[in-house]
């Protein structure tokens, strides 16, 4: 039997106290663990809890229309939990609704959320699609086309279509939202007013029929419906008689309503054009201030201006810059320029510098006095300078006078505002565009795209320009044949790249760009991409067929460059 050590049995004990206690070590660290991380995860749920609180109050205060406060309600939702999903949905809507710049951030992080939902999504890519966002916006409405998409999701895509010039493309998803929810009015709606575009005659006469299914209804679109509908060509005489009727009958009537319906009483009795106008005069004569200014600029728009002038003489015109200014505008149409200069030099006038001298700039413009003009557009555009939306006004008197290089001058000086750029660059490309001077209209799409890098539709705009100007064909050939591959279902890509394949003598290729599988109606495209098409036909010895797409082109709506692709080779080979 072997020996027992005594100093063993000694040990053990000792040994197994030391393992209790370290055991006992354990359990309370990880106990003491466990309360600091319930702690932690109870503190983190309060936060939560508490900044769902204020996200709530501020979906209150935006329902009660109380915008400040619920931005304030929002911001602190934020503060406590920077990645709370109500208080960042609510404060994107917030900043959605009040055009806010930082609107943009905070979708962003909501879309990174896992509590995102459709709405969310659809809400996010109907701000980029105003804010001419487009390819972000196409990135967001893709995924939501696929599988099931609902009827916002469907007329999104058709906003977003028509903002890139696809108009086929704008129909067939309106269509598509319009048979999904016929009981939509909202859908219907848009569908009219994309049909109402077209220069097909079918179509015009759908658009019509749709309008007046709306109108024959209560509800939200029954007015804009009839709006619409006054506005259209081509109406029969019942049918102008029935909308008389119907505009007449609105309730409450407002004073656009009440002048459509006038417009519509001197398509049907234009004998009547004298008492009507003085009818008109003393219903709204009185108004409040903005129905005396929309009275005023109807007549204008009417060639009233003896009736602006005796309406509205000039002490009451100086109550109201806007009254003023319609005022003004009916002197410059009867070419009353010393009048004009009376008004002006008047110390008790109190309009903005800027405007003071855009009338002075057309009033020298209007006598010929092209240098005084130039010096007084000068001086508009450098008084505005500090300020876009004096130089927006004073941008779009320039364009609307017709002085050219003033309205560029002013629009480049709004270029330099980063909000104002897109609208200030593509006023650029508007006025160069009727003009004719391919080479502005080039250079403003140069500044867009170089603003907008990741934006394919002004990269393809950009090297459509170039290519219509046989400028650095080989490169941006190269620029819409990758695109036209990326994005084989846009149409405009592919325009672009058979321009290219026309620069470079190959008009089998440019043909084959034209190629789809369902025929394209090209009643229903830019006069431009016509104008390619037909150049791609007579290239290919087409030439009847080029003759009949060249007989839909509306000439005046193409440049230079355009009308030479299809006027140099009309005759038939």
């Amino acid at each position: 039997m072997e020996a027992v050590n005594p100093g063993n049995i000694r040990r053990e004990p000792r040994h197994s106290a030391r393992t209790q206690r370290r055991r006992r070590w354990t359990v309370l660290i990880i106990g003491l663990l466990l309360l600091a991380t319930a702690a932690t995860v109870t503190y983190q749920w309060l936060k939560t809890r508490r900044a769902d609180r204020f996200a709530a109050a501020g979906d209150a205060l935006v329902a009660a229309d109380k915008w400040n406060d619920a931005a304030v309600q929002y911001r602190v939702a934020l503060q406590l939990d920077p990645s709370n999903y109500h208080g960042l949905s609510g404060a994107a809507r917030l900043a959605s609704k009040a055009d806010r710049p930082e609107a943009f951030e905070l979708w962003q992080k909501v879309q990174t959320l896992p509590q995102c939902t459709i709405r969310d999504r659809q809400d996010y890519a109907d701000l980029l699609i105003k804010a001419n966002r487009l390819n972000l916006a196409e990135k967001v409405i893709d995924p939501l086309l696929k599988g099931d998409p609902d009827t916002k999701t469907l007329q999104l895509a058709a906003r977003y279509a028509r903002k890139i010039g696809d108009y086929v493309k704008a129909v067939e998803y309106a269509r598509i939202a319009s048979k999904r929810a016929p009981d939509d009015n909202a859908a219907r709606f848009q569908l009219a007013e994309l049909l109402a575009q077209s220069m097909d005659a079918s179509e015009q006469a759908e658009a019509r029929k749709i309008l007046w299914e709306i109108a024959a209804k209560p509800s939200v679109y029954k007015k804009p419906a009839l709006e619409a509908l006054a506005a259209a060509p081509q109406l029969t005489t019942d049918e102008r008689n029935r909308l008389l009727q119907e505009l007449t009958e609105l309730a409450p009537k407002t004073m656009k309503d009440d002048l459509l319906a006038a417009d519509l009483r001197f398509q049907t009795r234009p004998d009547d054009a004298t008492r009507i106008y003085r009818e008109e005069i003393d219903r709204w004569q009185n108004g409040k201030p903005e129905e005396i200014v929309g009275l005023a600029r109807w007549l204008n728009a009417h060639q009233q201006a003896e009736l602006v002038l005796a309406t509205f003489p000039i002490e009451r015109a100086l109550s109201d810059n806007q009254l003023l200014l319609a005022r003004l505008d009916a002197l410059a149409t009867l070419q009353r320029w010393n009048d004009i200069d009376d008004v002006l030099n008047r110390s008790d006038v109190t309009l903005d510098p800027s405007v003071i001298e855009s009338f002075r700039a057309r009033t020298a413009q209007e006598r010929n006095a092209i240098l005084d003009a130039e010096v007084h557009w000068n001086h508009a555009i450098s008084l505005a300078g500090s300020d876009p939306y004096k130089l927006r006004f004073v941008a779009n008197f320039a364009e609307q006078s017709r002085a050219t290089a003033a309205a560029l001058k002013a629009y480049e000086q709004l270029a330099r505002f980063p909000e104002q750029a897109d609208l200030a660059n593509r006023g650029t490309q508007r006025i160069s565009q009727k003009s004719g001077e391919t080479t502005t209209q080039r250079a403003a799409m140069a500044k867009i795209s170089a603003r907008a890098p990741e934006d394919p539709n002004a990269t393809d705009q950009l090297a459509y320009l170039n290519l219509l100007l046989n400028e650095d064909v080989d490169k941006n050939f190269a620029v819409a044949k990758k695109l036209a591959e990326q994005y084989p279902n846009r149409l405009s890509y592919r325009v672009t790249t058979a321009l290219g394949y026309l620069r470079l003598h190959d008009p089998g290729s440019a043909l084959a760009q034209f190629k789809a599988p369902t025929p394209i109606d090209w009643k229903r495209t830019l006069p431009s991409w016509r104008a390619v098409y037909a150049a791609a036909l007579l290239a290919s010895d087409r030439n009847e067929e080029a003759r009949d797409i060249i007989a839909t082109i509306p000439r005046d709506r193409l440049n230079p460059q355009e009308r030479e692709l299809i006027e140099s080779s009309q005759e038939p080979k």
